[in-house]
């Protein structure tokens, strides 16, 4: 894992990507829209970061009760990513069974591929990888200008893009990596959620 310096503090590179491309997320998300994202977005880190943290009490726990405050210096691991993952999954599928009427089930699609394209992008920057960063920023630009433009995203333009961020990791990084296939689950998940949501309202 590559860490950053920033003033006094030492930081993991994942960790200042996935801050920078939250709220650069929610600007793009604000000009395209015309107003501030949902506060579901806002909640799916909390929760997410909530889990994985507290994750570490659940899979550690003699450890956890020996020393508390290591609950402050590390996670959950794998598990705690897991299960992080599952419970955002769980939490957009229930406010969007409960708010029907004030969520739109394809802003789900649209922020995701926002977030982590943004995301790889900055991961690869502060990582000092320049090539992959640049092959990642005209593949964010596309998608951005997709997105801009209010074109859908069918089943068939979030394949093609998933596709397309797949083929970037397969060269740049390791797709087959726990992360990156928790990343994809979700997306496919979201994917096969939004498709039965329209299937539901043709009904």
């Amino acid at each position: 894992m590559n860490y950053l310096t920033v003033g006094r503090f030492t930081l993991p590179a994942d960790l200042l990507a996935a801050i920078a491309a939250i709220f650069i997320g929610a600007l793009i998300y604000r000009v395209k829209e015309k107003k501030s994202i949902g506060d579901w977005y806002w909640n799916s880190f909390f929760l997410y970061i909530a889990l994985y943290k507290l994750s570490y009490a659940i899979f550690n726990f003699k450890m956890f009760l020996d020393t508390p405050f290591s609950l402050l210096y590390f996670n959950g691991g794998t598990e705690g990513q897991i299960l992080g993952y599952a419970g955002i999954a769980g939490y957009l599928f229930w406010i969007a069974r409960k708010q029907k009427s004030m969520i739109k089930i394809t802003d789900y699609l649209h922020v995701y591929f926002l977030f982590f394209l943004l995301y790889w992008t900055g991961l690869f920057a502060f990582s000092e990888n320049f090539i992959a960063a640049g092959v990642q920023v005209l593949l964010a630009l596309i998608f951005g200008a997709f997105y801009l433009k209010g074109r859908q995203l069918s089943k068939e333009y979030a394949t093609f893009f998933l596709m397309l961020e797949a083929l970037v990791l397969s060269l740049f990084s390791n797709l087959l990596s726990v992360e990156n296939l928790l990343i994809y689950a979700l997306g496919v998940f979201l994917l096969v959620f939004q498709s039965f949501h329209k299937e539901e309202l043709q009904d």
